[in-house]
């Protein structure tokens, strides 16, 4: 359908939908998100967390506090370990895992967060505008 997009863990285990109009469309450089990615950003693909529907399994949550104070719920597979979303429930905003999308391709992002936070050796593509720390999206 075109009013939804489809995604879902690596081994099949957990399956979502939702909108395929994302509010922002990012990659992340938090020290959060390099520690759970195990990568230098998160591909961060922002939609209200009401949009997300689950269509298959239930995933196992983690949560954090994030250095803005906010509670940060992680929401992964305990089968494969894939982490499926992010979510701050205080601003009912939901991080999808672009990677986690059926397609990828539609994951466009046109900023970064955090990109002080990026290692030495990562490359930062410096075109994307830095997204402001707001309360709309600050970690």
């Amino acid at each position: 359908m075109a009013d939804e997009i489809h995604g879902g863990c690596r081994c099949g285990g957990i399956r979502y939908k939702t909108t395929p109009t994302p509010i922002y469309q990012l990659l992340c450089y938090c020290t959060d998100c390099q520690t759970i990615g195990g990568s230098a950003n998160y591909a961060a693909y922002g939609v209200p967390i009401e949009t997300i529907i689950l269509t298959k399994g239930k995933p196992h949550t983690f949560s954090i506090k994030a250095d803005s104070g906010r509670t940060n719920s992680r929401r992964f597979c305990t089968d494969c370990g894939t982490q499926v979303w992010a979510q701050i429930d205080e601003l009912g905003l939901a991080s999808v895992n672009a990677f986690s999308l059926d397609d990828s391709t539609h994951f466009q992002p046109d900023s970064n967060h955090c990109s002080e936070n990026a290692p030495d050796w990562a490359r930062v593509d410096n075109e994307l505008n830095e997204r402001p720390r707001t309360a709309k999206t600050s970690h």
